[in-house]
């Protein structure tokens, strides 16, 4: 069976780079309507003329999802177009961030969840509303492993994924009656062209994936368009990581570094 979003309307919101807008064409790419929402017109018509290259149908609309005025505003646009209808959203839009906790200011912290968790209650919300009245929908929201481990500089953007992980079990709890799934992607180290590495990051990284290599945005995507299609139906309330094991592995050790340990407690032991 084949993913099949024909007929489906869908909102992708931070659609204008990386996972969005790698999952706003793979959603095309399987017959969805996509509207591309992002504060950066110019690469948001990037990734619509990205689309149109497939032969498939896209909108950009401009808006900081993390404003209630312009979310208001990106829902009637979106039922302008879409005739009142909208079946899946897709919140991806966010900023990343690395401070240390002693050294961030308030207005640095308030900034980050007002981006990354904010936004995801604004359209989240907004796009459950149109959901419920057609008693069908489609909602993934775009979390973080750094919003299930600790890690050096993440306070609040770690926090803020959380926080959209938490608001995905609450929404998938309370929509469910009304026919909505609610689920989230939480992608680990990603290449999406937006971060950097330094050459000494970038070995650090890859000695903790069990996969040896970075992700793809498509990769997210993938994970995405299978939570909106009806082969999922009965999904609702979860966290799927895409990180290459990254989660899982925890503190990693070569076998040639765990056998020269065992060689230290054989030692060891010899001594005593």
């Amino acid at each position: 069976m084949t993913i099949t979003l024909e007929g489906r309307y869908a909102l992708v919101t931070g659609g204008g780079r990386g996972i969005g807008r790698a999952t706003a064409i793979d959603m095309a790419k399987n017959g969805a309507t996509v509207a591309i929402a992002d504060l950066d017109e110019e690469k948001a018509n990037e990734t619509k003329d990205l689309i149109t290259e497939i032969g498939a149908s896209s909108l950009v609309i401009k808006a900081d999802v993390s404003e209630e005025k312009e979310v208001d505003y990106l829902i009637k646009q979106i039922s302008i177009h879409f005739e009142g209808k909208l079946d899946i959203l897709v919140a991806n839009a966010g900023v990343p961030n690395h401070c240390a906790f002693l050294e961030m200011s308030l207005q640095e912290w308030e900034s980050i969840l007002k981006n990354n968790l904010t936004s995801a209650f604004l359209t989240g919300q907004s796009a459950a509303k149109i959901m419920r009245s057609r008693n069908y929908g489609r909602i993934v929201m775009i979390g973080s492993i750094s919003g299930q481990r600790g890690s050096f500089g993440r306070a609040a953007y770690g926090t803020s994924k959380a926080g959209i992980m938490q608001l995905v079990r609450v929404m998938a709890v309370e929509l469910a009656p009304h026919g909505i799934t609610v689920n989230a992607v939480a992608p680990g180290p990603i290449d999406t062209g937006i971060t950097k590495f330094g050459p000494s990051q970038e070995s650090s990284y890859l000695s903790r994936i069990p996969a040896g290599k970075f992700g793809a945005a498509e990769d997210v995507a993938n994970a995405v368009t299978f939570l909106v299609d009806e082969r999922a139906s009965y999904i609702t309330g979860s966290i799927i990581n895409v990180d290459g094991g990254f989660d899982s592995a925890g503190l990693m050790f070569s076998y040639e570094e765990l056998k020269s340990f065992k060689s230290d407690e054989r030692d060891k032991t010899k001594s005593d």
